[in-house]
């Protein structure tokens, strides 16, 4: 039995699918950190990924390659029952991922858009840290100017907006 932590917009929904899924036998907990894998419902954008292993319940079926670039260890589109999402969360619980082969090689064929360069990830590392831009620069030998041009350059190619949203991701081996 899977314990699972849901993630939904609107509460009736996230309740909705907490009766169900335990009345499926899956164990739904109340912080991620309790969870083996994480429910996700996006909106009108993918949100970003927790930080534990998660589908993502998409909006629109174009979402599903933003979904696997953003951490998500799977994906469900929107027509698809209740059955399917139950063997999907066992699945990523078990280390799995639940995603079209088509989609995730084309995903993994293509990461140079996304690669930081070793100065990126040495600042988006301070910056996940939770260091000012003053702190970084101090800290690496250079510019607070140049530290605002890496932090950009490297919210373009993650795909996030926030710095807080640089916690979530693994720079440095």
């Amino acid at each position: 039995m899977a314990k699972v932590w849901l993630q939904f917009p609107v509460l009736a929904l996230q309740e909705a699918m907490e009766v169900a899924l335990k009345e499926r036998g899956l164990e739904v907990v109340p912080h991620p950190f309790q969870a083996q894998v994480g429910l996700v419902a996006a909106d009108w954008e993918v949100p970003p990924s927790p930080p534990i292993p998660s589908l993502l319940l998409l909006k629109d079926k174009d979402q599903a390659r933003q979904a696997l670039k953003r951490g998500y260890r799977g994906y469900l589109y929107p027509d698809q029952g209740l059955e399917v999402v139950v063997k999907a969360l066992e699945a990523v619980a078990r280390g799995e991922v639940w995603a079209e082969r088509r989609l995730v090689a084309e995903v993994l064929e293509n990461p140079t858009s996304r690669r930081l360069t070793p100065r990126e990830k040495e600042v988006a590392a301070l910056a996940a840290l939770g260091l000012s831009n003053e702190e970084i620069a101090k800290e690496l030998g250079i510019s607070v100017k140049t530290v605002k041009a890496h932090l950009s350059l490297v919210f373009q190619k993650l795909g996030v907006k926030r710095r807080s949203e640089l916690a979530r991701v693994r720079f440095l081996p």
